[in-house]
């Protein structure tokens, strides 16, 4: 019963070790849920999108009233309020009025801002996910290639001590242990070339993901990210990309500039309405009356023509200038997608060809090479170059599966999915 009791501890042991192993492992996913609930520029800009909001509504609302409270014809012989018949205690509210339609426009310009800067977090969403994928793809080949380097490490190790006994059986020369040995010492610098690069790579994820979790291995397998749209579908909604509504609100937010530069040709209106207090009596006994007044100001905006008609021109020139800068955003935007598509369509090709052609040819060449040189049938050169090729095939091979995946990431990035 004892020894049941160990083997089960045991298992159970081994189970949770293997949870432990692969809860430590870094995913794609993993990395992106992290970098987008982190990254805290999405944060600055969605309260600057929030503040504006708050604007707005401020914006939309009429100047806060005056209140007026004063003395008026007093005399200063006696300072008695019932001594002359113009002495009075006002109050008095005066309203401003601005010009036109400027209260709503203004506001429409601060919610129109925005929901321009709702779009640049949107985008900023998109970049941390495009970012993040291109890091850890890029992390994810050096670890990769290391590996494949580490694996062929151990083949040409071996094909040390075979030349090595071959040499002291005199079939072989000094010249093929030389090169053997040379070959096995590239390989170890290529490996801590990899460990850089590597390295390297994982800094650029730390940004987004913290020195603890950047530095967790990463899952054996490459991601498989989603596909992408068509070509024509992703042209179709080019124009409701992300960075393109930011710059469409800030076309917008220059035409209500233009619209509020135009109520500068109207007047401003001041209301003021006054109640005066009278104490002491007329001549004819009677108690003195309270006064009241009214008054209507506004400005006349006669001489225009070195203030109105300058603002104007220059929202007019600011306005155009944003159209420019959208157009070529969007031009921008056309020109990736059409180079991306050419290119991944390309590598999909290169991945096909490599899976189901040059990867396993250079294998096999690799092994027929080895055999032949195993039976002195062929010579040392033939087996190294096998050898090194059969080992560039399976790194070009997951070079081009990343870059085809990185492809696939800037892809999505202008198809504007977030998750």
């Amino acid at each position: 019963m004892k020894q049941l009791d160990k083997i089960m501890l045991l298992i159970i042991f081994g189970l949770s070790c293997t949870v432990l192993v692969q809860a430590e492992e870094l995913s794609l996913q993993e990395a992106e849920k992290i970098a987008l609930s982190q990254d805290s520029l999405v944060f600055g800009l969605r309260s600057s999108a929030q503040a504006l909001s708050e604007q707005s509504v401020a914006d939309s609302t009429l100047p806060d009233p005056k209140i007026k409270l004063g003395l008026m014809n007093f005399p200063t012989d006696t300072f008695k309020r019932d001594q002359e018949p113009m002495t009075q205690v006002q109050l008095g509210v005066q309203q401003m009025i601005p010009r036109g339609d400027s209260l709503a426009i203004k506001s429409r310009r601060s919610s129109i801002m925005s929901q321009g800067i709702r779009s640049g977090a949107s985008d900023r969403e998109l970049q941390v996910l495009r970012d993040i994928r291109k890091n850890w793809l890029e992390a994810f080949y050096w670890s990769q290639a290391g590996a494949i380097v580490k694996e062929s490490r151990s083949l040409f190790n071996q094909l040390v001590s075979i030349t090595r006994s071959h040499y002291a059986t005199g079939r072989r020369t000094q010249q093929d242990v030389i090169r053997a040995v040379l070959e096995l010492g590239l390989l170890d610098d290529r490996m801590v070339n990899m460990r850089s690069r590597e390295e390297q790579s994982r800094a650029m994820m730390m940004k987004w993901l913290g020195e603890a979790k950047s530095r967790l291995p990463l899952s054996a397998a490459i991601p498989n990210l989603p596909m992408p749209a068509t070509k024509k579908e992703l042209l179709a909604s080019i124009d409701q990309h992300p960075k393109l509504r930011m710059r469409d609100s800030i076309v917008s937010a220059r035409e209500a500039g233009v619209d509020l530069a135009r109520q500068a040709y109207k007047p401003s209106w001041l209301i003021d309405v006054t109640y005066g207090f009278r104490d002491g009596n007329n001549l004819n006994g009677s108690e003195r009356a309270d006064l009241a007044s009214a008054m209507l100001m506004f400005d006349v905006p006669l001489f225009t023509s070195k203030r109105q008609d300058r603002k104007l021109a220059a929202s007019q020139q600011e306005l155009a200038a944003t159209v420019y800068e959208r157009d070529d955003v969007r031009s921008t935007l056309i020109s990736n997608l059409e180079q991306l598509t050419a290119e991944w369509m390309r590598l999909q090709e290169r991945v096909k060809n490599y899976e189901e052609l040059l990867t396993p040819q250079a294998r096999a060449n690799a092994d027929s090479a080895l055999k032949s040189y195993q039976s002195d049938q062929g010579d040392f050169t033939s087996l190294m170059r096998a050898r090194i090729t059969d080992l560039e095939t399976r790194l070009n091979e997951i070079r081009v599966k990343v870059d085809y995946a990185k492809t696939q990431a800037e892809l999505l990035y202008l198809a504007g999915e977030v998750k």
